[in-house]
């Protein structure tokens, strides 16, 4: 079995084969923003898992995934594919009369068009969304892995709004957002005089996160940390950074920021180890 990472999974400390530069001109994408993909030296393999992170270049990355998978189907080896981060993942339903389910469309090209017979993910953002049931996923969990750095003891771990309740089970806030960086939160959460970490698949904006980290303050929180998966920006991921009194950000996205570590979920699955997944 082979690994292979895209360019935006290459910051993962990974024993994985790499896309090749152009043999002329030693680029892997030219100057009109095409990408060229090469995979080089992969001959008889019958099995490849490959991993793609779907930030901090969306649109760039796609073009890397599906010119990899479409390398890789001439082959006719058997195809999976690991995502750190899944791509479009907060475009997980139809929010408005003609839009698409983009995440949804995405994993049908993988599995119909390219013959992808298994997907892995990282706490993706669409976990509790019921179309799931239907896709050929595990769920790889990365919290166990952040507990391991956090540095307080008798702490209570909250989410910051509803969708963390959903996700992961942990109480949290009612949210109302007027725009995309205006939200206001409700409710009491049993936190006075308590150690809290906030915990959620990601960090956008951060306006969600901030904006936990003060109602928790008002109602009596001692230290206030926060954790997350995924730093899908690096504004937000600095306004977190600046509010809370510490941050655990995983490296699913290539991120400074980023102080947890979530190889050991990629090689458990490369290893055929069951890692924390759950069949999503």
């Amino acid at each position: 079995m082979q690994l292979v990472a895209t360019p935006s999974a290459e910051h993962l400390d990974l024993d994985a084969h790499h896309l090749v530069a152009h043999p002329q001109n030693g680029i892997r994408q030219f100057p009109d923003s095409e990408v060229y993909v090469q995979l080089g030296d992969l001959d008889d393999v019958e099995e490849v898992r490959l991993v793609h992170s779907g930030q901090p270049h969306p649109n760039r990355g796609l073009a890397f995934l599906y010119g990899a998978l479409a390398a890789l189907a001439e082959r006719e080896c058997s195809i999976s594919v690991l995502f750190p981060y899944v791509p479009y993942s907060r475009q997980d339903k139809a929010f408005y009369e003609g839009t698409v389910n983009y995440v949804r469309s995405i994993f049908r090209v993988l599995t119909e068009h390219y013959g992808v017979e298994r997907i892995y993910a990282v706490d993706p953002h669409f976990s509790h969304r019921e179309w799931v049931q239907g896709v050929p996923m595990e769920v790889l969990r990365a919290f166990p892995l952040v507990e391991q750095h956090v540095e307080m003891d008798d702490y209570v771990i909250v989410g910051p709004d509803l969708g963390a309740v959903e996700r992961f089970g942990v109480a949290g806030f009612e949210k109302e957002r007027a725009s995309a960086v205006e939200v206001e939160l409700s409710g009491e959460l049993a936190v006075a005089g308590q150690n809290v970490l906030v915990f959620d698949d990601l960090i956008a904006t951060g306006t969600t996160m901030v904006e936990a980290f003060h109602r928790l303050k008002e109602q009596g929180a001692e230290t206030v940390q926060a954790a997350a998966v995924h730093g899908v920006l690096p504004e937000g991921i600095q306004r977190v950074d600046d509010t809370y009194d510490a941050l655990y950000l995983t490296n699913t996205i290539a991120s400074d920021a980023a102080t947890v570590r979530v190889e050991p979920l990629i090689r458990g699955v490369v290893a055929g180890e069951q890692a924390s997944p759950d069949d999503g």
